[in-house]
């Protein structure tokens, strides 16, 4: 029997274990094969089918198993996956802690652009500096709250902080954007009924201050988008963001300006000023929209990909030759990381003091993974039941 549903690969009565999700298979449902591992009295063999794979995914398929054994060589005693995060923990905070100063001087000078200016494009864009500031703050205060464990209040530690404060910011953003967006459907009825209407003025003073921000945070987001964090991925994405809505800003400030009707004096674009500020609204609103949702969907257990669970499988596979049977390898996630359970089928006569053994060492290999939060290993001396049968469906 070979089935993986809702994220689990079961295998409940074979001796052949399939590994590894064809060339051709999707993010789900992908169909495992080619490395093989058959278990006879006294033996265990692998087979490769070198013909499902086309030379660039064997290689790095190869290579990266090749790591994992590697990684299960070290010193016992080496915490890999500890030290990989504390290293990516300081790399958050010290980002966090670059891109509040920068986020706080680029508010005031905006906050100077806007009053120059009464451009209602750049008020939108200093509403979503002043954000931008906020969301520095929410950044740096879990990254800070993450590192300071607490084993007695925070067994587990307190990694979920990470999409937490990450679905705040969301939420703010977006409700900063829908407020402004009735102030400027208000100014662009205004200029519908009141063709005198006063229109905002654009200086160079104004064209520096908001260009210099698009280059600032086109330099942030060129560096902050090479670190793998997920806070750090999160500014990221607020640093591309204002590079869009700031050139939208600049663009939509000068076409509803009155130097743009003094030059050239086309009435209809004096409602450019107040559309653009809606549009870099509604983009603000959608973008974080869609990093709220994912990382709702992380923090409500969703399941890990196929290639995810092929390496766990293959880990537990390679683990020990006294392993006969995967009965179930579940992997999914709880926060940013996975929790991890396994469940596998030993001789029935093998003493517990062994069997414990082979167990707690699958466990700590299987932790020492940087994207596993906890593993959990369930030995077993049979494989006529399903995982149903020893827990309930929640």
């Amino acid at each position: 029997m070979d089935n993986r549903q809702n994220g689990v690969y079961y295998n409940a009565k074979s001796e052949t274990e399939p590994l590894l999700p064809t060339e051709t298979s999707g993010s789900h449902g992908s169909s495992y094969s080619s490395l093989t591992k058959s278990v006879g009295p006294g033996e265990i063999s692998y087979s490769y089918d070198a013909n499902s794979y086309s030379r660039s995914v064997k290689d790095e398929m190869i290579k990266e198993y090749e790591d994992l054994r590697e990684t299960r060589r070290k010193d016992d005693d080496h915490n890999v996956e500890s030290d990989y995060m504390e290293h990516q923990s300081k790399i958050a905070l010290r980002w966090s802690q670059v891109t509040l100063f920068i986020n706080l001087l680029l508010l005031a000078a905006k906050t100077a652009a806007a009053v120059l200016s009464g451009s209602l494009a750049i008020i939108s864009s200093l509403i979503d500096s002043a954000v931008d500031l906020l969301s520095g703050i929410i950044m740096w205060w879990a990254t800070r709250a993450m590192r300071n464990r607490d084993p007695y209040l925070y067994p587990q530690g307190r990694t979920k902080l990470e999409p937490v404060a990450i679905i705040i910011l969301s939420t703010v953003m977006a409700l900063a954007s829908a407020v402004f967006i009735r102030e400027c459907v208000t100014a662009l009825v205004g200029l519908l009924d009141d063709s005198d209407a006063t229109l905002p003025s654009m200086e160079i003073s104004t064209f520096v201050i908001v260009g210099s921000t698009v280059v600032i945070k086109f330099i942030l987001w060129i560096i902050c988008r090479r670190v793998k964090s997920s806070i750090v991925q999160a500014l990221a994405l607020d640093h591309r963001n204002d590079v869009c809505s700031n050139t939208v800003a600049i663009v939509c400030g000068y076409l509803g300006s009155q130097q743009f009707q003094n030059d050239f004096d086309l009435d209809g674009f004096k409602y450019v000023d107040p559309a653009g500020a809606i549009l870099i609204s509604l983009y603000t609103i959608y973008n974080w929209w869609q990093v709220g949702a994912e990382q709702i969907k992380l923090l409500t257990g969703r399941t890990a990909t196929p290639e995810f669970l092929s390496k766990v499988t293959w880990m537990v596979l390679d683990h020990d030759e006294n392993i006969r049977h995967i009965e179930t390898v579940r992997a999914f996630h709880s926060g940013n990381n996975f929790l991890v359970e396994v469940d596998i089928v030993l001789p029935e006569t093998m003493p517990l003091g062994v069997a414990h053994d082979i167990g707690e060492r699958l466990q700590q290999k299987l932790e020492s993974l940087p994207e596993v939060e906890r593993a959990f290993v369930h030995l077993d001396y049979d494989f006529t039941h399903t995982p149903k049968m020893e827990h309930k469906e929640v």
